[in-house]
């Protein structure tokens, strides 16, 4: 470095080594080309070169020397020329020049602030000036620069001032030719020196000129360099520190820090969340409101906020609610907390009197469990209930059209029901679909429904077997939709029957023959004789009725009659038995009942046949209600 009013001392160059202390030099333009490897195995193990000076110069080796020294191996650090000047604007510049230009990164020794030059200020105007700077430099980066000066300067010419010392700014001591440096300001405030320089006149392998030799006052020398806080917040509050405002998909999240500063961290919950607990750096603080943290090296803390997921039992049964991962496992009224962004999954085990009805709050359906991520409070109600019945479209039950088959249509196959009123509800994603339905002679009137509004009616009525006839919908948003074809029950004139036919449905671009229905319905019947003053009823082979339950059995409420066909009656994917619901009168209320089963969630398949037993007059199958035991 430049010294113009640092004291050379006798017998430059002589002090003696000491293996303890990790040892470095700092260099500028005068050492010309430098072959950084061979410096690095001279013993070498930092350097700190000139970045600035004044408030516009840039040390033209700077960015070659500082990838050349960071590629050997070597810790770098930057310093800056002080050129004071007696305006308060002055050395704000000469920070903001340094700050841009130099990198001062996590890893790097601790940024510099050379003072070797009055300009002409007095003892109180320049310890301004240098308070000024470094006060900036700390602003900007969050670091506490050290300070290079001889002691002559600093008695001489910054009134020996402790300020510094006193509010944590290292001191980088210039005291050639001496065992032992002269620590001004009271050793410093009696911290003492953190780097020294003792010669200029040092010869390191890899520079052909005299070099400024340097000593870290420790064997480490990662104790000068910046460290780095990270904060990692998933959500759910807010933690805040100096230099830190950490919120979820903020920025704010990471600061430089001198070696070993503490620091505290507060972390603020949400509404409606708490702190569950601090990881990292932080684990020891559990789940305090605050955490301090000692930073040296790269250190990361994370604040681990929460919301409860309270569960409610409901109904007139019993049953418990448990959770995976662990935390719910109550028969009556409970409540965990769980961390933001989480998943938990709920599963519902009613007792062998009762059966599982639905879900309830945040959690919806009848299935046996329930997923939902954790993104604020969660209220969720379990409903059990003892052995009940349940009318025909009751908790757990679905129904799909029967499937034609037939080679002509896109699929080979195709959905279709003439009852009015039955429905097929298929989901889907975009802004745009199109329905490809069959016509022909005994095609009749549908609706289409879009998101359950009303949005076309269309006549499928031809004089020929037409299929694949399209229906454009289109204009609906991103997201997800639902298209509803419901049966109308009605037909032009010369048409034959009132079925409707679902072929095929097209979204994004993907054709899908034979698409499942994701809800549906079959068509109602009045009957003054039926549990609930109608059932459903379907004619058309491969329409299912389904109930899923929990329980050890479920009876199916039918009728019989003259125009009842055959239908097969299936559990948990095994055919259990096959019905002939025919009669020569009409007969309510006709239970068919499955029992023994283990107690836990079962599915009962109602399959039509589209068949009956010789002289009957028709093929329905009815579903009036059900019995879960």
């Amino acid at each position: 470095m430049s010294t113009s009013v640092l004291v050379a001392l006798p017998a430059a160059g002589r002090a003696v080594a000491a293996p303890s202390r990790a040892a470095g030099i700092d260099i500028s333009r005068w050492q010309g080309v430098i072959v950084w490897p061979k410096v690095a195995g001279a013993g070498v193990e930092f350097v700190i070169m000139k970045a600035t000076e004044g408030s516009k110069y840039e040390d033209p080796t700077y960015v070659t020397n500082l990838g050349g020294a960071s590629a050997a191996g070597l810790a770098v650090g930057s310093y800056h020329v002080a050129t004071p000047k007696n305006t308060a604007a002055d050395p704000l510049a000469e920070a903001d020049h340094f700050v841009a230009t130099a990198r001062n990164a996590v890893g790097d020794v601790l940024p510099v602030l050379d003072i070797e030059h009055t300009g002409g200020l007095n003892d109180a105007q320049l310890e301004d000036w240098v308070r000024s700077w470094v006060i900036r430099v700390k602003a900007r980066t969050g670091v506490r620069p050290m300070i290079y000066a001889s002691p002559y300067f600093w008695r001489t010419y910054l009134g020996d001032s402790r300020w510094f010392a006193d509010h944590g700014y290292p001191l980088w001591i210039a005291n050639w030719g001496v065992t032992k440096p002269d620590v001004p300001a009271a050793n410093w405030g009696g911290q003492g020196w953190t780097v020294w320089q003792w010669t200029n006149v040092g010869h390191v392998h890899g520079i052909t000129t005299n070099v400024d030799r340097d000593r870290f006052h420790g064997s480490d020398i990662r104790n000068a360099e910046i460290a780095r806080l990270t904060v990692i917040n998933g959500g759910g509050g807010r933690v805040s520190g100096e230099r830190i405002d950490c919120r979820p998909g903020g920025s704010g999240c990471t600061r430089l820090t001198n070696p070993g500063d503490s620091l505290t961290l507060t972390a603020t919950p949400a509404a409606g969340a708490t702190l569950l607990r601090w990881t990292g750096a932080c684990e020891s603080a559990g789940n305090a409101p605050t955490c301090a943290v000692t930073v040296r090296g790269r250190v990361s803390a994370t604040a681990v906020f929460g919301y409860p997921v309270d569960v409610s039992i409901k109904g007139t049964g019993g049953g418990r609610v448990t959770s995976s991962p662990a935390g719910i496992d109550c028969g009556s009224d409970c409540s965990t907390n769980r961390p933001y962004g989480s998943s938990v999954t709920l599963t519902e085990k009613p007792d062998s009197a009762s059966g599982f009805g639905a879900w309830g709050g945040n959690c919806g359906g009848s299935g046996a469990t329930c997923s939902v991520v954790v993104t604020a409070p969660v209220d969720v109600t379990a409903r059990f209930d003892a052995a009940v019945t349940l009318d025909e479209a009751g908790t757990g039950t679905r129904f799909a059209w029967g499937r034609r088959s037939d080679r002509r249509a896109l699929g080979g196959a195709y959905l279709v029901d003439r009852r009015p009123g039955a429905t097929q509800t298929f989901t889907f994603q975009g802004g745009a679909i199109t329905l490809f339905t069959v016509s022909g002679p005994t095609m009749g009137k549908a609706s289409v429904l879009i998101d359950g509004a009303p949005v076309r009616t269309f006549d499928g009525y031809a004089r020929s077997f037409r299929p694949g006839v399209q229906h454009h919908f289109t204009g609906l948003g991103s997201g997800t939709h639902t298209l509803t074809a419901k049966v109308l029950g009605t037909k032009a004139a010369r048409a034959k029957g009132t079925a409707v036919a679902v072929d095929a449905l097209r979204t994004n671009g993907t054709l899908h023959a034979n698409p499942k229905p994701n809800a549906g319905t079959w068509g109602r019947v009045s009957s003054a004789a039926a549990t609930n003053g109608g059932y459903v009823a379907n004619d058309v082979a491969g329409a299912v009725a389904t109930l899923r339950f929990h329980g050890t059995g479920a009876t199916w409420i039918t009728a019989r009659g003259p125009a009842m066909g055959l239908a097969q009656m299936w559990v948990d994917g095994k055919l259990v038995k096959t019905v002939d619901l025919h009669a020569t009168a009409p007969v309510s209320g006709v239970e068919r009942t499955i029992d023994g089963l283990g107690d836990r969630v079962h599915t009962l398949r109602i399959v039509v046949l589209g068949r009956h037993a010789k002289g009957a007059k028709g093929s329905s199958v009815v579903v009036d209600g059900w019995i879960v035991r």
